[in-house]
């Protein structure tokens, strides 16, 4: 079976990391594309473990089997993106292998890596447009003015 096309289906596809143990001894050309897609993998599940973090937490859904399955979930989740490849760490992984003389180096040079955006220039800050309201109105941003000054 060739781990390199097919790719590893689970985060713990235990055969399928032994493969690519296997085939990048014997050719490390062949294996570079799948251990960069797992570096990039273990990028995002860091990511996404450290976004979860963020969130606060429901005392319903605070069990250990909870956690076990949501760190189970980000980690299938992350292997999943990084089939994708979001952010191009596994792209910039390989260009540099191939720089180093590993790897496909003509299939690295034939994808360019993702161009960053352009910015664009802002529009110059305009007078702006008022509400008309009535004079004898006390407006609460009229009491916070007047506390500032």
């Amino acid at each position: 079976m060739d781990y390199a096309s097919q790719g590893l289906t689970t985060y713990n596809d235990f055969q399928g990391l032994a493969g690519l143990r296997a085939q990048a001894k014997n050719d490390q050309g062949k294996a570079v594309d799948k251990v960069a897609e797992q570096f990039e993998s273990m990028f995002l599940h860091m990511m996404l473990k450290e976004m979860r973090k963020t969130v606060p937490e429901s005392e319903f859904f605070n069990t250990p089997a909870i956690k076990t399955f949501e760190d189970m979930q980000d980690q299938q989740l992350a292997l999943e993106l990084a089939k994708e490849n979001p952010l191009g760490i596994a792209d910039m992984l390989r260009k540099n292998l191939a720089s180093q003389g590993i790897g496909k180096a003509e299939e690295v040079a034939e994808k360019p890596l993702k161009q960053p955006t352009r910015s664009f220039e802002l529009n110059k800050t305009s007078a702006g447009f008022g509400m008309k309201r009535p004079a004898n109105t006390n407006m609460a941003l009229d009491a916070y003015t007047r506390v500032g000054r």
